[in-house]
């Protein structure tokens, strides 16, 4: 269980205080990594990769010459990063047929028009079909580039290939895909007077034939390291003379110091999960165990634009750093600012963040194992115009935080003491309701018929219904998630951020029916995604009264609501319903906040 204990002292400290120099950090944690791994068997394990094309085509003309260059290309920038942060005899490995790259074939069963960009899964699972015996997706680390470009008759290029790091990447298993085109080779990623058109995402598009391989390629560096588990980061504004990092808008740049521009080059953030990980130590020493921390002794500080957090972290898998990302609400992750620090041989850290976006941050803390994986804690808090952060509030996201985690490993008693103790230090908390919700709150207690109800109003969320699902997961009442061994992330209803004591949890495609027998005058909600909701997922939320739709809500996205206020007089059944926005359901945490109805 991750149980984070909060200090309430507010100290100074200055950013910079006991920053090391990037070479010499980077070469501590290789030590820390290498003596974990010291005697273990070597595995000699590779990158492999994977040529895909639809059953109606032919592998793209050259394919094997172009794949071979960008695929050593990125092979380069890789270990010469790794080189440059300061990391020793640490490669990117791949799997070779003699000299040359070893490029696994695999012809699918669908013709060119039954594959898109959502066909990722899809295309893994033909993959794994055919390949059995010889590629495991569950073990193993794939770079799939897949055949689905076509030229049309205008000069123009076609791309309706899936380009994105398969969600789940991480020390076990990784697979990320990008599309091949014949006009994507590293010998033109110089040729920026030759015009190039392309059709992607059915936008017309139009590059320099360097700016399109740039592009590209880079977008193939990129998403291999979502498939080798690096998340989304930024440069820092004292590293902009490096040029992009890769994880960011990397793909961008990426090799434009060929052509007189700044280039893309890899932070030591990325470099840290790297050098960690099973490609690059090819050792198996506790790669499938699933780490655990316990996160203690935290305390923040804050000096102007600068907020330090130190503490301890205990985990079955030795912790030797730890990444401190902040991210501005939005933006997908890609504006994450990032610092790393060591974490000692004890467990103890700390760690300053200097520069912050104005508005709604999260500071995300990225404890960095040596078997690879890595284990996060996140907190929410404000930062004034002048991108200075809220300490206080913080310091009350640790605390919810705290109390989610405790209450989702089935640790109530715990939970209730904390929040008890937390608002009795702090009364004039911003988050007083949640604090008294968790030392009343029981999500296991059962709903009681509607029928039973006597007073003139009741909330949804307590009594019976007659059906209830939802797209993922299970149907809970008044908490996000029920507690249950190993849960993560969320326990209370926060739609559109604003927390609800009442409530559904309604992954969309969900439905909660209930049996009002016409006794029920007035029924209103607040409608919305759950806090934390990736940018690309969307609900619509939709009430319905024996078979009448009576309320259809727009595409609500992250920080959206709708207030619900209808009038169901007279009506039997009423149903509450929500469907994605999106042509999947994909991280579509929808919820129905305050579900109530008055006679």
């Amino acid at each position: 269980m991750l149980r984070i204990l909060l200090s309430l002292s507010l100290f100074v400290s200055f950013a910079g205080a006991a920053s090391a120099d990037e070479t010499t950090l980077a070469k501590a944690l290789q030590a820390r990594v290498r003596a974990f791994h010291e005697g273990a068997p070597n595995e000699e394990m590779k990158l492999r990769v994977i040529y895909f094309y639809p059953a109606d085509r032919q592998p793209l003309p050259s394919y094997e010459e172009r794949i071979n260059r960008i695929v050593f290309d990125i092979k380069d920038f890789y270990d010469t990063e790794f080189a440059r942060i300061g990391l020793t005899d640490a490669v990117l490995p791949l799997e070779m047929d003699g000299k040359r790259l070893k490029i696994n074939m695999v012809q699918g069963d669908e013709n060119h028009d039954g594959y898109g960009y959502d066909s990722g899964r899809t295309i893994l699972r033909e993959i794994g079909q055919k390949l059995r015996g010889n590629v495991d997706p569950e073990r193993e680390f794939l770079l799939i580039l897949c055949a689905l470009c076509d030229k049309q008759e205008d000069g123009s290029f076609k791309i309706y290939s899936p380009y994105y790091g398969l969600g789940g990447a991480n020390q076990v298993r990784g697979t990320c895909f990008a599309a091949d085109c014949e006009m994507l080779d590293t010998l033109n990623l110089t040729k920026t007077n030759e015009p190039f058109r392309y059709n992607e995402h059915n936008r017309d598009q139009r590059r320099s034939l360097a700016d399109f391989n740039t592009v590209f390629i880079g977008g193939m560096a990129h998403e291999l390291g979502h498939g080798l588990s690096l998340p989304h980061n930024r440069e820092l504004p004292s590293e902009q003379g490096k040029g992009t990092a890769l994880m960011g808008s990397g793909n961008y740049t990426y090799r434009a110091e060929l052509v007189g521009k700044k280039g893309s080059f890899m932070t030591l953030a990325s470099a840290t999960r790297m050098m960690c990980h099973p490609l690059v130590t090819q050792s198996n020493k506790q790669r499938f165990d699933r780490a655990h921390v316990r996160v203690s002794d935290v305390q923040f500080s804050g000096d102007g634009k600068a907020v330090t957090i130190s503490g301890k972290v205990e985990s079955n898998v030795e912790p030797f750093a730890v990444i401190a990302y902040s991210d501005a609400d939005g933006g997908n992750n890609y504006d994450a600012y990032q610092w790393t620090a060591e974490v000692d041989p004890s467990g103890k850290f700390e760690v300053t963040l200097d520069v912050h976006k104005p508005g709604k941050n999260a500071l995300r803390l990225s404890f960095c194992h040596a078997n690879g994986a890595t284990s996060d804690v996140s907190y929410v808090f404000q930062a004034n115009q002048n991108g200075e952060p809220d300490v206080q509030a913080l310091r009350d996201g640790m605390a919810i935080a705290s109390l989610e985690k405790s209450f989702l490993s089935g640790e109530a008693d715990e939970a209730r003491k904390f929040a008890q103790q937390y608002l009795a230090n702090n009364p004039q908390t911003a988050i007083e309701p949640i604090l008294s919700y968790s030392q009343t709150v029981d999500p296991t207690r059962p709903q009681v018929a509607l029928a039973s109800v006597s007073g003139d109003s009741a909330y949804l969320s307590d009594v019976e219904p007659t059906e209830a699902k939802t797209g993922y997961g299970r149907p809970s009442y008044n908490v996000y998630a029920m507690p249950r061994r190993g849960a993560e992330g969320s326990f209370f209803l926060q739609p559109g951020g604003q927390f609800h004591a009442k409530g559904f949890y309604a992954h969309a495609p969900s439905k909660y029916a209930f049996n009002l027998e016409g006794k029920w005058k007035s029924f209103e909600a607040t409608a919305g995604m759950q806090d934390g909701v990736r940018e690309t997922a969307s609900a619509v939320f939709i009430v319905v009264g024996d078979g009448k739709e009576l309320y259809r809500s727009g595409k609500l996205r992250g920080g959206e609501t709708a207030q619900v206020s209808l009038d169901v007089t007279g009506v039997q059944s009423l149903e509450l319903i929500t469907e994605s926005g999106e042509d999947n359901n994909h991280g579509c945490w929808s919820v129905w906040g305050s579900p109530q109805v008055r006679r």
